[in-house]
């Protein structure tokens, strides 16, 4: 099946090193990534909560030791705070405002590369504990700050407005940059061609943006989305792509 990496550059697996393991959550079960290969197991077919169990597969799929260890989360959603505006105290008002609280779940913080955003998002509790009794050397990052930051190292200042569209199965993620500025960020649930050209033209819409004002640049170009493509092609001409790469099946 596919998975998170294969539709974002900083997940492909030619970015992961030798001894160096990346870790998706997300809402069907985690995927690992190692530098030649990558493993997908289901939450019923590795029970985090049984310890010796979810250890024990990944002994048998040689998923225990490397020098680097990252944990990306893609199973919940994050909201984005100015960092001049956000205050600790409010974390939770400012996340209730883009996401449904879940009361079990801890809400955790985080900083984009050049400290402008916080970016807010839950996790489960159980999922970091276990993780880190795994791995020693674990870190723990929201896919939306590998975005960001990804896009804002790869944007020049002078690149005028680029609306970049990250696609995924269920939804798909805007950012909208001027340059080095984030002028928008949100991410949309579509269901077929209709639900992902009305999100992304009503983007550009509440920016007051004319087609001529702004170029749309798609994370990945991957087969199974072609339909998505051709419809946006209809209303903006100017539509490029970072990265051309085959699937992954």
């Amino acid at each position: 099946m596919e998975i998170g990496p294969q539709y974002l550059m900083p997940f492909n697996k030619n970015i992961i090193k030798e001894k160096e393991l990346s870790i998706q959550i997300h809402m069907d079960g985690f995927s690992f990534c190692t530098h030649s290969s990558q493993f997908f197991f289901d939450y019923e077919s590795a029970p985090i909560n049984n310890d010796f169990a979810f250890k024990k597969i990944l002994e048998d799929n040689t998923l225990l030791n490397f020098d680097r260890v990252s944990c990306i989360y893609f199973k919940r959603p994050a909201t984005f705070v100015p960092t001049s505006l956000y205050d600790a105290s409010k974390k939770e008002k400012n996340l209730r405002q883009n996401v449904k609280i879940d009361t079990q779940l801890k809400i955790a913080e985080e900083q984009t590369i050049n400290k402008e955003i916080k970016i807010l998002h839950q996790v489960l509790t159980i999922e970091e504990e276990v993780f880190k009794k795994l791995y020693s050397n674990i870190t723990f990052t929201h896919y939306t700050k590998i975005l960001y930051d990804y896009l804002y190292r790869d944007t020049k200042s002078d690149s005028g407005i680029i609306i970049y569209l990250h696609l995924q199965d269920n939804f798909f993620d805007v950012m909208v940059f001027d340059g080095k500025k984030l002028l928008f960020y949100n991410s949309y649930p579509y269901k077929n061609e209709g639900d992902f050209l009305y999100f992304s033209l009503a983007v550009a819409d509440e920016l007051s943006l004319s087609p001529e004002q702004f170029s749309i640049v798609f994370l990945g170009k991957y087969k199974r989305y072609e339909r998505y493509y051709k419809v946006l092609e209809n209303y903006q001409q100017k539509l490029e792509f970072n990265y051309v790469t085959e699937e992954v099946a």
